[in-house]
């Protein structure tokens, strides 16, 4: 809800959305993050692979990670005899694992540095107005494995940010004091990540403040100068043909504007998550389809399920198309912490892609008496519409309509743009309130219900070359309007946001 996330309320939608490859424009764009790609040389916590060069992320949701099969191979020969025989498939090689193919501890190790330059003005009606211009920086270095069937590692990253603009009522826009109120630090920095880690073959297990990407309950939500991370135990595999299976248990974060851990809470109803852990993963059954299956448990308030299935046809020359359909399923549990809970909520998408155009249209609803919630500052809802604010009160129904333009197919390399509208109706938490659910069931005196509607304009242009490139400048303008009672009040946000990705070594 904007009153949390307003500053979030573009909370998810800018980490896809101007960075989409053509297949996943059909996923949920998330519009505060289209600017904040997370750090980039951690963001690869799970994968099993070695890590790659700190370049700004450009997450989709979810993560398509198809390899290609394996071509048989057949000598080219006139004998017919031969031809007959070659016709079995030859049998490849026995490729290494990333692990097999380890230099070392120091050997594969690398240190990025990520600097982003962040400015936003945000106005809520009613208050409060904030702005804030802040640098950001992020020193990120992964160890190599160490040799042999078991690799052990570890990585370390630095946090600091200087406050340019911004005062008190910014909120986690700048620093966040322990307490919990306004900060007029001037400049913080801190350890934002820090884990052990063991691989085998292809599959990672780390403990320590980390970030978990393209999950859809625990990837950050990287809207700030500088992304939250959490303190928990994850586990990445890459060891079956197409397939990414993952799982973790967290139990702290390093909020946005923080320098310090806090107990995760729900974003909706607030209650303190002594720990939330997850298991799933995703089968590409085809170069350009994917089943996602995921389950998720956080303790004494609820169990959540997400299914997705994405798939493509056709071609950009052509036409494209792509389509999308997800869902989460949450049920209270245990001691049921924020009450009673029985909420479905999916979203379908379809988006046609001729040359650089592409359209998308998103339908969404909510099916239950409660809102539908995730673990807060996270992007933990991939559903279509959540956009500028997230569409999910109880019963609310919901349509956009967006068009992006990818310069890449038009002799514009580097350079996107998204331009979205989304309206919501039919929102109803009456029966919500009376069954004592909590969460922002109520305003203005009545319970929540009415219309909203938004519109949003994100351009961004990436350096192909240069002593610069890489580097990412992305603009987001965003403006949300709706009832008297309504749950998201109106809005209006603008953010610039420059990524400049350096690699060390």
């Amino acid at each position: 809800m904007t009153t949390q996330r307003s500053t979030s309320g573009a909370s998810k939608f800018a980490l896809l959305a101007v960075s989409l490859p053509a297949l996943t424009i059909a996923t949920p764009a998330f519009a505060d993050d289209t600017a904040a790609p997370a750090a980039a040389a951690s963001a690869a916590v799970a994968q099993a692979a070695p890590a790659s060069p700190a370049t700004p992320v450009s997450p989709a949701k979810p993560k398509l990670k198809h390899t290609p099969n394996t071509t048989e191979v057949q000598p080219e020969t006139n004998n017919a005899l031969v031809n007959a025989e070659a016709e079995q498939a030859v049998t490849p090689p026995e490729q290494l694992s990333s692990q097999a193919k380890s230099k070392g501890l120091i050997a594969d190790s690398h240190l990025n540095l990520l600097f982003r330059n962040y400015a936003d003005v945000f106005d809520n009606e009613g208050g409060p107005h904030r702005h804030a211009w802040v640098q950001g920086m992020q020193a990120n270095f992964e160890s190599g494995y160490t040799q042999g069937l078991v690799g052990l590692g570890f990585d370390a990253s630095l946090f600091a940010a200087l406050k340019l603009d911004g005062g008190n009522g910014a909120g986690n826009m700048v620093h966040v004091a322990k307490g919990g109120g306004g900060s007029d630090q001037l400049a913080w920095a801190y350890p934002g990540m820090y884990d052990i880690k063991a691989r085998i073959s292809e599959t990672v297990v780390k403990y320590g403040l980390q970030t978990v990407d393209n999950n859809p309950f625990m990837e950050p939500h990287d809207n700030r100068s500088l992304p939250p991370t959490f303190l928990g135990v994850s586990a990445v595999s890459n060891d079956i043909h197409n397939v990414t299976l993952e799982a973790g248990s967290f139990s702290k974060v390093n909020a946005r504007g923080h320098t310090y851990l806090t107990d995760l809470t729900s974003s909706y109803g607030g209650v303190t998550i002594k720990r939330l852990s997850y298991f799933g993963g995703n089968w590409d059954y085809s170069p350009n389809g994917t089943v996602t299956l995921y389950a998720d448990q956080a303790e004494d308030v609820w169990n959540q399920f997400y299914a997705a299935v994405s798939h493509s046809i056709g071609d950009v020359n052509t036409v494209k198309w792509a389509g999308l359909a997800n869902i989460y399923s949450t049920h209270q549990t245990g001691s049921a912490l924020q009450g009673h809970i029985n909420n479905n909520a999916y979203s379908l998408s379809l988006s046609a892609q001729h040359g650089p155009h592409q359209v998308l249209l998103g339908y969404q609803q909510i099916l239950g008496d409660q809102f539908f919630d995730y673990v807060n500052e996270t992007n933990g809802i991939y559903l279509v519409n959540s956009m500028d604010v997230d569409y999910n009160a109880p019963h609310e129904k919901s349509f956009q309509l967006r068009y992006t333009f990818d310069g890449k197919y038009a002799g514009l390399p580097g350079f996107k743009a998204m331009l979205w509208g989304v309206t919501g109706w039919g929102a109803d938490a009456s029966a919500g309130a009376a069954s004592g659910a909590i969460g922002p069931y109520t305003r203005n005196g009545e319970y929540v219900h009415g219309t909203h509607h938004e519109i949003g304009f994100i351009p961004s242009y990436t350096l192909q070359s240069g002593r610069f490139k890489d580097t990412k400048i992305t603009f987001i303008a965003m403006y949300h309007k709706s009832t008297a009672h309504y749950s998201d009040p109106d809005n209006m946000e603008y953010r610039l946001v420059v990524n400049v990705p350096v690699k060390v070594f």
